[in-house]
């Protein structure tokens, strides 16, 4: 069918109107590309992270200036980089760990991320690829000084480890020499003690058997002469009474001196009558009333462990005396299973917190530091209580679970004792 004249002018303008209208949204779609990509390059342009493009034959698309600023010591530029081969225009990072990364991130079609030294800029670089549809974006960050600051710490956290560790080793060295030097100072100090009793019982008993003849001897001269005193002058008679009194005097002195330095009782009835012999005289010089409480079966104990107790009995005592201001004490000893404990306890001002501290560590006393010593060499222990109503002392030894073997001659019930032990002096200095 044959179009007239103004069919043909229609069709004409509409087609003339639809050619404009495509070339119209070509225009306005090209504009908007041109518009998206500048945006797009500014972006790229003003990051701080170096920035490139790659395409499918690792060809450089796109390089920004912070990735040309990079490459500028290398007397490289954009313009000598657009369109040449990454591998061949950078050989030396064929087979590394970039070339691994970058051809994997290609294949998983998967971002990759990882750190690595590039040798001929002496730097490290932080490098993230993305995969696109037409090859690889990648930033890469100057990490050096970062790097190389963390390396640093860690250089410094090793040499403190190191050093930490060497100063284990030498407190552990120094732990060994002092264990050793402790050792060696408790060994010296059962030494000492036991050259201390020795040479107690050595003075008892030059007392008892060289001074004490000699005042023996001294009193029976006296004796003869005072046979014969009514024939001297009355002063001189009486001198010679007066003689025979200090004498007497003196022996009794040097017989209790000689008992006080080791008591004969000890090895002749044991620890229970040295003890109730002990605090009878205690009692008589110190004008102190002791309440003593053994058990009906104590018996005997070996010899060093009867030692150790008399002494810790005679040094609390002492000290009860000397610093308490007490009136009264009492000493209890009792077996409980394995164990024999000895309670001395007096009812005086106490010790203060202070001092307690200071006795429970290096200024402790030489009576305390010895009591605690020779109960630590037969394996027992001391320990302090004080309250402002009194003090209490209590020692502990390890003994035969057995009970102790009983001894009539030395049994005791609980009592105050007061009576007089044979041969004491008045001087209460010495309790």
């Amino acid at each position: 069918m044959k179009l007239d004249e103004n069919e043909e002018k229609l069709l004409r303008s509409v087609a003339l109107q639809n050619a404009q209208a495509v070339l119209l949204a070509r225009e306005r779609a090209e504009r908007q590309l041109r518009d998206s990509n500048e945006r797009i390059t500014n972006i790229l342009e003003s990051i701080s992270d170096a920035f490139v493009v790659f395409d499918k034959e690792w060809r450089f698309t796109y390089i920004n200036p912070q990735a040309e600023q990079v490459v500028a010591p290398l007397n490289l530029s954009r313009a000598t980089l657009l369109g040449k081969t990454l591998w061949e225009e950078f050989p030396d990072l064929v087979g590394t760990a970039l070339e691994k990364n970058f051809r994997q991130a290609l294949a998983d079609r998967a971002k990759v991320d990882f750190e690595m030294f590039y040798g001929q800029l002496n730097s490290w670089f932080h490098v993230r690829a993305y995969p696109g549809r037409d090859g690889l974006s990648v930033y890469f960050l100057d990490i050096t000084v970062q790097k190389r600051a963390r390396d640093e710490q860690q250089q410094l956290l090793q040499s403190l480890r190191e050093a930490h560790e060497q100063l284990e080793k030498r407190v552990q060295e120094r732990t060994g020499e002092l264990a050793t030097a402790n050792e060696g100072l408790r060994d010296l100090s059962t030494r000492l003690i036991k050259i201390r009793d020795e040479e107690r019982k050595r003075l008892a008993r030059e007392l008892h058997d060289s001074i004490g003849q000699l005042l023996a001897a001294l009193s029976m001269n006296i004796a003869v002469i005072q046979a014969h005193s009514h024939k001297f002058d009355p002063d001189v008679a009486r001198a010679v009474a007066e003689n025979a009194g200090l004498v007497q005097q003196i022996s009794s002195e040097i017989r209790t001196m000689s008992h006080l330095l080791h008591p004969p009782l000890l090895e002749v009835a044991g620890l229970a009558s040295a003890v109730r012999w002990y605090v009878d005289g205690f009692s008589e010089r110190s004008k102190i009333a002791v309440h003593l409480e053994l058990p009906s079966n104590f018996g005997r104990l070996p010899s060093e462990t009867e030692l150790a107790i008399f002494r810790v009995v005679q040094e609390c005592l002492t000290n009860i005396h000397r610093h308490s201001g007490s009136t009264t004490a009492a000493i209890r000893i009792q077996q409980e299973g394995s164990r024999l404990v000895i309670q001395v306890r007096d009812y005086g001002k106490g010790i203060s917190l202070e001092k307690q501290l200071q006795l429970a560590g290096s200024s402790a006393g030489v009576g305390l530091r010895g009591m605690k010593e020779r109960l630590r060499q037969l394996g027992g222990s001391l320990s302090l209580e004080s309250e402002g109503t009194g003090t209490t002392v209590t020692a502990t030894l390890r003994i035969s679970d057995s009970p102790v073997v009983e001894s009539e001659a030395i049994a005791s019930e609980p009592t105050l004792l007061s009576a007089r032990m044979p041969g004491t002096g008045t001087n209460t200095d010495r309790p």
